[in-house]
């Protein structure tokens, strides 16, 4: 897993597919937008909101080319935005036509209204683990230049094992990202160790990423990472409820050969050090 900015979350666009607004479906010359509405399920959890402003615009009522533009954009590169360019990854080209001949023939401002199930996407079922970090293992520490900062991973056993036996991760697993500050001398320069790992400061806060069985039950297909949630502490441990796991979803979803973990080599390693 590797650290994940949480804070870029409020405004970074995401179009996967998106659930039904409950409104008909008109056909459209280019797409088939039954065929779209019937697909989608997950575009709501970002695009779906009173506000809509942003980089996360509304997509009801939007031109059909338009759409179908954007998303091909993003799906070959052309356009740059690490989660529209993992969704985009996700469709094919019958997909994308057919995703925007469905937003595209719903009524403009229809899309303001966030339903259950969207809802459901979009809140993450974890918990802080209460006896960490009992029970983890450090299995690395990444300087992160921006922001002078020190990400410090940790896996608990049951990932552990997985790993060290060569398995995908199961259900059972958690990693903790901690989050702390980096440690600054007099010029307001990161203090080193003798292994070129910064020394840190206090903690700023925590991510994590669990998987539990049937967590991923209600989470669309283009979003699903299995059975994996995510969720973002504060550095009292207390959630952060306004963060919208949808992002993390979108993020992880292109590392699924490698149980969705980006750091995964790096726990592979530390489980099967001698």
């Amino acid at each position: 897993m590797r650290s994940i900015r949480f804070g870029s979350f409020v405004g970074v666009l995401i179009i996967s597919l998106g659930v039904s607004l409950g409104l008909p479906a008109v056909a459209s010359a280019g797409g088939d937008a039954a065929a779209g509405k019937a697909k989608s399920l997950a575009c709501q959890a970002c695009h779906v909101s009173a506000a809509g402003t942003g980089d996360t615009p509304h997509l009801a009522g939007q031109r059909e080319t338009y759409i179908a533009k954007q998303l091909k954009a993003f799906k070959g590169g052309d356009r740059k935005n690490p989660f529209m360019n993992a969704m985009a990854g996700e469709l094919n080209d019958a997909d994308i036509d057919n995703l925007a001949a469905y937003w595209s023939s719903q009524a403009s401002g229809s899309d303001t209204t966030v339903s259950s199930e969207v809802a459901a996407i979009k809140k993450s079922k974890i918990g802080f683990p209460p006896d960490f970090p009992k029970g983890f293992t450090l299995y690395s520490s990444v300087n992160k230049e921006e922001g002078n900062a020190v990400a410090k991973q940790y896996a608990n056993a049951v990932a552990l094992q997985a790993a060290k036996a060569g398995k995908p991760l199961p259900d059972g697993s958690v990693i903790v990202v901690v989050n702390h500050a980096a440690k600054l001398d007099a010029s307001k320069k990161p203090i080193a160790d003798k292994d070129g790992n910064w020394v840190v400061d206090k903690i700023t806060g925590y991510e994590g990423m669990e998987a539990r069985a049937g967590w991923g039950n209600a989470i669309p297909e283009l979003l699903r990472n299995a059975s994996w949630n995510y969720g973002i502490f504060g550095a009292d441990k207390a959630p952060r409820t306004e963060v919208n796991q949808a992002i993390c979803l979108a993020c992880h979803k292109p590392k699924a050969a490698s149980s969705f973990v980006f750091g995964l080599p790096k726990i592979q390693a530390k489980a099967t050090a001698k």
